[in-house]
């Protein structure tokens, strides 16, 4: 059974939709792009928050509730060499603020020697051109820069009146210092309307690509868990999603939103082939947080402390987590568990965490739930 999701864009976009995804097979389905799901590259990914400090006090802060300790360089530089053994990773750098740590550009020089793809997650406002050169000659692949509405929306989100002005200025100098960047976005009730906005400027920009990030309440984003996306919103997002994509030059990817992937079967989007290449949330399975304390956990929404760098490896903590495993076995309760889609999507594990207080629990929002052979609970 298709969705009704998509009648308000008729056949003829429906069409136009599929005929985009089919053209861009190749972008869609990269390593990079995709990889294994929701957020992840094979064979695996491995975030690092080197701080909790920042020059920002954003509304939906993710890490406010972590201590203030910090690893020191040396404990930094062998989570690198841990990290590297598991093959040619995707290594990311986030925070709090990245930058703000004075041996950042040591830290991804380190980790650029190893064959490891270097990316950072920053909010771009400290970036200048020196800044950009430093970086880029350190050997970083990507800056991913984050964007939660434009002009004096995106001040008011993020806390800091001229956020937007200066992060504009960061993106600039990554473009003269030819580092290239992608954007980050934040999708909630607060921001929804600022979207649409922010893809045409992507576009304007020639971003690589958007993730677009649900918001989860953690953290800080505990203050506004109101603003979380309801199913049906998130239906609604999805189409929006689908509406735009087919006349943007940004690749748009919803993140914390495995069941974008088989929305995108539900709806005729993806044939039975190209949907097997998508395996769900890979919180735990081949993506890894590490908190700037050395706490290792699934996902940097999902705040589940399953070993900590000062008391194991990381790769022992890889292979032994009893906590890994399960999500490795697809432990999952509730419907997730009996859905047909469990293997492509699997639900987000972040989100049955912040409101169940259970990782393997049903994903609370589901757009799908009772559309495939389920009742609405």
């Amino acid at each position: 059974m298709q969705l009704d999701a998509l009648s308000a864009a008729e056949t003829e976009e429906k069409l136009t939709i599929r005929e985009w995804f089919a053209a861009n097979s190749d972008k869609v389905f990269a390593n990079d792009t995709v990889g294994t799901g929701c957020f992840s590259y094979m064979p695996a990914e491995v975030v690092i928050a080197v701080t909790k400090r920042c020059n920002l006090s954003c509304k939906h802060c993710s890490i406010s509730d972590f201590p203030d300790e910090e690893l020191s360089t040396d404990e930094c530089m062998s989570l690198i060499e841990e990290a590297a053994k598991m093959g040619h990773v995707k290594f990311a750098f986030t925070g709090g603020e990245p930058l703000i740590r004075e041996d950042i550009y040591d830290l991804i020089e380190y980790a650029a020697s190893f064959d490891m793809q270097v990316v950072m997650a920053t909010n771009g406002t400290l970036i200048n051109e020196d800044v950009a050169r430093k970086l880029k000659s350190a050997g970083l692949e990507r800056a991913a820069i984050s964007i939660d509405g434009v002009g004096s929306f995106h001040d008011e989100f993020r806390g800091v009146s001229g956020a937007f002005a200066e992060m504009m200025k960061g993106i600039s100098a990554c473009k003269r210092a030819g580092l290239a960047f992608q954007l980050f976005t934040t999708v909630s009730r607060l921001n929804y309307g600022e979207i649409p906005g922010i893809i045409r400027l992507a576009d304007e920009l020639d971003a690589f690509r958007i993730y677009l990030i649900y918001l989860i309440a953690v953290g800080r984003g505990r203050n506004i868990s109101d603003a979380c996306l309801s199913a049906e919103e998130d239906r609604a997002f999805f189409n929006l999603v689908l509406r735009m994509q087919p006349h943007t030059g940004v690749w748009l990817k919803p993140i914390c939103n495995p069941q974008f992937w088989a929305f995108l079967h539900e709806c005729g989007i993806v044939d039975d082939n190209l949907s097997r290449k998508f395996v769900g949330c890979t919180a735990g399975i081949t993506r890894f947080h590490i908190f700037p304390n050395g706490d290792v956990a699934p996902c940097a929404y999902l705040p589940l402390k399953v070993g900590n760098l000062r008391e194991k490896s990381f790769l022992e903590i890889v292979r032994s987590s009893s906590e890994f495993k399960k999500l490795r076995e697809r432990a999952i309760k509730g419907y997730c568990s009996s859905c047909k889609y469990l293997n492509i999507c699997g639900g987000c594990r972040s989100r049955a965490f912040a409101v169940h207080g259970d990782f393997l629990a049903e994903d609370p929002v589901c757009p799908l739930v009772g559309r495939h052979g389920h009742e609405d609970e």
